[in-house]
């Protein structure tokens, strides 16, 4: 029993002077001390620790153990699926409930660090733990600090953290070679390394020899550079190749093709929406003509005149046959038929070149008279 509580008292005593000599215990308290523990946002956040933290390392320390000291972790606020459109909703529901899963911390961590001007990443994947692969997808981050990427896992530091000082941390800023031990993202180009594991590899811990050179950060440039549909290709097409993979990686495969047939139909609807605007403003011109010829052309046109209603006629249906040729060359599922409407377009058409020759026809004969 001495024993015991000899050691107890050593182990209270190696906590405290790690509080002391800890090279965040500066930061650990400007996160403990922000303000406004009901209504903060992740924007109120940002703002206290940019004013009190100089370094971004002493700024994301600050950031992280808010983090992991206000939000608890909770199953009920699983998440199995966010579109961009609900990324936010991961942030403000957790903001407001004070908990939630690892989605939800890793979105919060992001969304603040972001706002604190940093260069951060929120990162999907899976992990292997003491008794093997994980069955459940997980999120964790990827910060910049001078000008070198770490990762995160704010989630596994909560549910150890005692939410006082020392704040205890095994995943605050590790390397991404260390980190790869046990956490890989479905993006190979979020490992952060120059020569990424495969699933396989990570799967059974063992790297192979010889691994394909990987340009992470040119990668990552272009990325940041891509519009979201060639973001969400390039991961699909990268992911893809990283195989073989297991029922996570084609769950992951799956939202981002659901997320590519949302924008495949976005733009079908914009297509096919400017098709239809083309077809009536060519319908507009035609009913011009068509009024100008029921009033026995007057009041009088010149030729370039009526020739610019022809013309327009023209060039709205040629432009609108052009749409909704993508439109029926998309790659979405779910795809908008253009037949009716291609119809249209040529009936009319074809009415206005009947039209343009009448009229050509009946100018010859009022000069000719």
């Amino acid at each position: 029993m001495k024993w015991r509580v000899y050691f107890f008292v050593l182990l209270m005593a190696s906590n405290f002077c790690f509080a002391q000599d800890s090279p965040y215990a500066d930061a650990d308290r400007i996160g403990l001390a922000v303000p406004g523990a009901k209504g903060i946002t992740t924007a109120d956040v940002a703002a206290y620790v940019n004013k009190y933290c100089k370094t971004d390392v002493e700024k994301v320390r600050a950031i992280y153990a808010w983090v992991i000291s206000h939000i608890s972790y909770s199953k009920d606020s699983i998440q199995y699926f966010a579109t961009d459109e609900d990324r936010d909703k991961l942030v403000t529901t957790a903001m407001r409930r004070r908990k939630g899963t690892c989605e939800n911390f890793a979105a919060i961590l992001n969304d603040i660090c972001k706002k604190a001007g940093l260069h951060s990443y929120a990162i999907e994947g899976y992990t292997r733990q003491v008794d093997g692969i994980d069955n459940a997808s997980h999120a964790w981050d990827a910060i910049m600090i001078n000008n070198e990427w770490y990762l995160f896992d704010p989630t596994w530091d909560a549910v150890q953290s005692n939410f006082s000082l020392p704040i205890n941390t095994a995943y605050f800023m590790i390397r991404p070679a260390d980190f790869i031990r046990n956490h890989i993202p479905f993006d190979p180009m979020m490992q952060f390394l120059e020569h990424p594991l495969t699933f396989k590899e990570f799967n059974n811990g063992s790297a192979a020899k010889g691994r394909e050179y990987f340009s992470y950060k040119d990668s990552i440039n272009k990325y940041e550079q891509d519009d979201p549909y060639h973001q969400y290709m390039g991961a699909y097409n990268r992911i893809e190749k990283n195989g073989p993979a297991n029922e996570l990686v084609e769950t992951k495969l799956s939202q981002l093709r659901l997320q590519l047939e949302i924008i495949y139909q976005d733009k079908d609807s914009v297509l096919y929406n400017t098709a239809v605007a083309d077809y009536n403003n060519a319908v507009k011109s035609f009913n011009d003509f068509a009024t100008y010829r029921n009033n026995r052309f007057k009041p009088a046109k010149t030729n370039d005149e009526v020739r610019t209603i022809f013309d327009n006629i023209k060039n709205y249906c040629a432009h609108a046959l052009s749409l909704l040729i993508e439109v029926r060359s998309s790659a979405a599922t779910l795809t908008i038929d253009p037949g009716n409407l291609e119809d249209a377009i040529k009936k009319l058409s074809a009415k206005a070149n009947e039209q343009a020759n009448f009229y050509k026809t009946y100018t010859s004969v009022q000069q000719v008279n």
